[in-house]
């Protein structure tokens, strides 16, 4: 049922003009709070933790039914990617992080980059792939193989190298060490083991070691960025500076120290915008987790 949900609002977002399709991602976006009962509760849930404590639950609800919505406006965009302006795509990154990235790639220096489920994660990814960076981007395969195909194929890169989580990871290592780029993210779904626990809005939580472990094993700088929407079709990709930590600590507190820095990097963000963090799972290990599933 999923995948051919998701053929259909290819289709339509293909079909019809981009206001008509956040028209209709509104739409859905409602339908999906009101119907899909178990991520509404995680939701919530989240922004127990987020929001301010006095904050009231009728505006909570409205954080939820926005996180939906913003959701399905990122299908549209995802769905449509292939007609979206390149030229257009290339001028919303901060110019800084264009020139440092130009500049280490025209080096050969590589570098991590390390996102979240943030904006329009696929939209970051579009403009690295639109200024010619030859960049790898590790991703979570789908269990459902005609979904997982879908989304690969949705995927309009030129220099853009797709690596699969697990038995791809060797590939990402190798290409580090031949002065390229590496993407991926670093809330949830990376997860090679159980995690690494981290203070995330003051409590406890984990968040995946995978960024901060091949930094760790190969010693290259690891940049955070988010994607923020600023309003219809109309993002700012920004970043921090790279991550710093001690490189002669025992491993597992430098991939701690790593994972931390950018936990903190993240809680900025999402405090300043928490209905762009696009997570329905509950993310604090002590709630019960109604429904692990997550945007793609």
């Amino acid at each position: 049922m999923t995948y051919w949900l998701y053929r259909l609002l290819q289709i339509i977002a293909n079909s019809c003009p981009l206001k008509c399709n956040y028209a209709l991602a509104e739409i859905l976006g409602y339908l999906n709070y009101l119907f899909k009962l178990n991520h509404r509760a995680n939701v919530l849930a989240n922004l127990r933790y987020i929001l301010p404590p006095e904050t009231s639950l009728k505006v909570r609800k409205e954080k939820v039914r926005a996180v939906f919505v913003n959701f399905n406006k990122y299908l549209f965009e995802f769905f449509s990617i292939k007609i979206l302006d390149r030229e257009q795509t290339k001028n919303i990154m901060a110019p800084q992080m264009a020139a440092l990235f130009s500049e280490l790639n025209r080096k050969k220096q590589p570098f991590i980059i390390v996102s979240a489920h943030f904006g329009n994660w696929e939209i970051a990814a579009n403009v690295l792939d639109s200024l010619g960076f030859v960049n790898n981007l590790i991703y979570q395969p789908h269990k459902d193989k005609r979904i997982n195909d879908f989304f690969i194929n949705n995927r309009d890169y030129r220099n853009t190298k797709l690596v699969p989580l697990g038995m791809g990871l060797k590939n990402a290592f190798k290409s580090l060490k031949k002065g390229e780029m590496l993407t991926m993210v670093g809330d949830w779904g990376l997860g090679d083991d159980a995690g690494i626990e981290v203070l995330f809005f003051g409590q406890k939580t984990l968040f995946p070691r995978g960024p901060a472990k091949i930094a760790v094993k190969t010693k290259v700088p690891i940049f955070p960025s988010m994607s923020v929407r600023e309003g219809p079709n109309k993002f700012y990709i920004g970043y921090e500076e790279p991550i710093s930590w001690d490189r002669q600590a025992p491993e597992e507190e430098q991939i701690k120290s790593i994972t931390q820095s950018f936990a903190s990097i993240l809680e900025k963000q999402v405090r300043s915008h928490p209905e762009q963090w696009l997570i329905f799972r509950r993310i604090w290990p002590e709630q019960k987790d109604n429904d692990l599933g997550v945007c793609q």
